[in-house]
């Protein structure tokens, strides 16, 4: 039965891993999808591979969009938030930074 899946391309865990990302790119910082795709047991490298697609400017895009739904009364609130969500703290630098201005 899993050699049939494989046969099919169902058990593709590089497909699987770069969809993945793809999908959470928008909501989440690398280090929480790197988690997520740890969790479901792919390697460090495959894990490594699949962010690799993920560009700074994405990432600064999604924390800055996700900023903009925060309170921005309190940017260390949400700078806390966004860290909570995975991105690293020089990208929620530059994406609050896009965003108060």
């Amino acid at each position: 039965m899993l050699g049939r899946a494989a046969d099919h391309g169902y058990l593709d865990d590089d497909a699987y891993a770069r969809a993945l990302v793809s999908r959470r790119a928008g909501a989440r910082g690398p280090a929480l999808i790197a988690a997520e795709l740890a969790a479901k047991g792919l390697s460090r490298s495959l894990v490594a591979t699949a962010l690799e697609g993920l560009s700074r400017e994405e990432q600064v895009a999604a924390a800055a969009r996700l900023a903009g739904s925060l309170s921005m009364r309190d940017p260390n609130r949400a700078a806390a938030r966004l860290q909570r969500r995975g991105f690293s703290w020089d990208v929620i630098r530059e994406a609050l930074r896009v965003e108060l201005e």
